[in-house]
């Protein structure tokens, strides 16, 4: 009995790491072809499907850089980083406000806020292009983080009114009797309690920020020195030779971009995890 109650969790054991090792590779093999595609030289990347096919190289993130890709990587995380700050200051005293605040019908507020993240920004592009003209924010930062914030904020506040309301209100009373202000118990006691959640939430906002497409082709399609952002330049990227296909180009390009997105998740992938699993726990 115990030899085939052994054999049946080596067997059970075996075939979970198969299985996670398929996903595993599933998930990792467009990556792969990736970096592989970007170091193909010449016409290779697009007509040779065989991915060790050579020659291979380093011609391609040259002409990445040559076209002052350096700019749209500094443009981005600008434009990014400013939308999270934003999203995370405004969205942490709104969530606050209605997971403490006595409001009737807090469902309803709920899912009205969520239901303004899932209006499609198209709508919203040829008067915001009117009214960004007028005001000349056009191919400037503030012209992509404003309105980044105001479509990100909303799901913002959904996912941050779930961690504070899970925070026990016994401890702000505790705070307010050692004679702390209702702001110093947030800022000191509920946000440091709530930061998992806070930077599951800051991911989110800056990978949205990041890859965000429409907009910043419309109001900075242009200039790398002022604002235009990665994925604008992508698209309108040429190849390392004048005429060829820049798929090489492209992918070498994708590359880059995704590095550090990688290298985020690694380094903070417990924060991730913990405030994204507490969020499902506590909601």
């Amino acid at each position: 009995m115990t030899r085939a109650r052994t054999s049946t969790g080596a067997g059970a054991l075996w075939g979970r790491t198969l299985l996670l090792g398929i996903i595993l590779l599933w998930c990792l093999f467009p990556f792969f072809w990736l970096i592989m595609t970007s170091l193909k030289i010449g016409d290779r990347a697009l007509n040779s499907p065989n991915l060790f096919q050579g020659p291979f190289g380093l011609q391609n993130y040259i002409a990445v850089f040559s076209q002052d890709f350096h700019l749209n990587l500094r443009n981005s995380f600008a434009v990014a980083g400013m939308t999270t700050i934003l999203c995370v200051i405004v969205g942490s005293l709104a969530a606050y406000a209605i997971a403490r605040l006595p409001l009737k019908r807090k469902l309803l507020w709920l899912s009205g806020v969520l239901a303004v993240s899932l209006f499609p920004p198209v709508a919203l592009v040829p008067p915001l292009y009117e009214v960004w003209r007028t005001l000349g924010l056009l191919n400037t930062w503030e012209g992509l983080y404003i309105p980044y914030t105001s479509f990100t904020l909303p799901l913002t506040i959904f996912i941050l009114t779930t961690f504070f309301a899970a925070i026990p209100r016994d401890l702000e009373e505790a705070a307010k009797m050692d004679g702390a202000t209702p702001f110093q118990a947030f800022y000191k006691i509920i946000f440091p309690l709530a930061a998992p959640g806070v930077f599951a939430a800051a991911i989110i906002i800056f990978v949205s920020a990041w890859n965000e497409f429409l907009l910043a082709s419309t109001f900075a399609p242009r200039n790398a020195e002022v604002a235009q952002t990665v994925p604008v330049a992508i698209a309108a990227f040429t190849g390392a030779v004048e005429f060829q296909r820049p798929i090489g180009t492209i992918t070498a390009a994708c590359v880059v971009v995704t590095i550090p997105m990688i290298i985020m998740a690694l380094i903070f992938q417990r924060r991730i995890v913990s405030g994204l699993t507490a969020g499902a726990v506590k909601g």
